[in-house]
């Protein structure tokens, strides 16, 4: 989460595969907060209407009902959301996640401070992602985090958060990269694979690309140039997410919103190394309020409630 408050964010929404449902989705949500899922789902938090919370679908429209979130409006697109299937709840490679529930648990962390001596702050989970029961997040030059929320029942407070380090080089040029953890779901019997996409700032701009695919047993990041078909999106809110190529979507490509404007974003090929700008066309937000640009992914997510 940013530090301190920040203003007002104004949605401004760039579809994957297709432009023609921006100006509805912006008028669905106006005065609102919210923050996109990996499975395409969006957070939304009324900003009118505190009570009013939940998951939308930014494609039929539908909504799933949640209850309150006690959290500043003005937070929520600062923040990460990640959906993650329970168990019992549904089998994620058939895109099926059970949504039961009943609150929010709110968990207090501490995992140390950064800075330089002059400005001190604390350190912020991010990025960070869902994969194998499991949350890993900033990935580190000799090591990533892992986080492990234990199971909530019977009406019990919740137990603490359990924090560990799985053994795993980072790459030495991170630090000249905005970075992304991004899962890939496998077919059903298989375990899921975790991604680390680097966007890196060569010169003046963030214009070159590496992605590498965590090998758990020999826990090393490996050097990937294939996706197996799919395409990633990467942007504001540290989404990173995989999605099935077609309609409009490019396979092996990553699709980023680092360092771009209200109505474009790069293509990165990682089959042949190019990258090229786009326009979304016709999509220009006026407003004094500060935008957001961010990825309407497809809901191939089935959510069950």
């Amino acid at each position: 989460m940013a530090p301190g408050t920040p203003a007002a964010a104004v949605a401004s929404p760039i579809i994957a595969g297709s432009a023609a449902m921006i100006t509805p989705l912006e008028d669905e949500l106006k005065n609102k907060s919210m923050c996109p899922t990996p499975q395409g789902w969006i957070l939304v938090l009324d900003r009118a209407a505190a009570a009013a919370t939940y998951l939308l679908d930014p494609h039929s429209r539908r909504r799933i009902p949640l209850p309150p979130l006690a959290i500043d409006p003005r937070l929520l697109p600062y923040c990460t959301c990640l959906l993650h299937p329970v168990p019992g709840g549904g089998d994620p490679s058939a895109g099926q996640f059970l949504v039961l529930l009943r609150e929010w648990a709110k968990h207090e962390y501490d995992i140390g401070t950064q800075g330089d001596g002059r400005i001190v702050e604390k350190r912020a989970i991010a990025p960070i992602a869902a994969c194998r029961g499991k949350f890993y997040f900033n990935p580190r030059s000799t090591e990533t985090e892992v986080l492990e929320l234990p199971p909530r029942g019977g009406g019990a407070a919740p137990s603490p958060p359990v924090f560990s380090s799985c053994d795993a080089e980072v790459p030495g040029r991170a630090h000249r990269a905005k970075v992304f953890l991004v899962e890939e779901p496998e077919p059903a019997g298989a375990s899921s694979s975790l991604y680390m996409v680097m966007v890196l700032h060569n010169g003046g701009a963030y214009d070159a690309i590496e992605v590498y695919r965590m090998d758990f047993p020999g826990r090393r990041w490996c050097p990937v140039d294939d996706l197996g078909g799919r395409a990633f999106f990467v942007g504001p809110m540290n989404l990173g997410a995989s999605c099935a190529a077609g309609g409009g979507i490019q396979e092996n490509c990553v699709y980023s919103l680092v360092g771009a404007d209200d109505n474009s974003y790069r293509v990165f090929n990682l089959k042949d190394g190019t990258s090229e700008w786009r326009s979304v066309d016709g999509h220009k937000v006026e407003t004094a309020e500060t935008t957001i640009s961010f990825w309407v992914l497809p809901t191939d997510q089935q959510l069950k409630f």
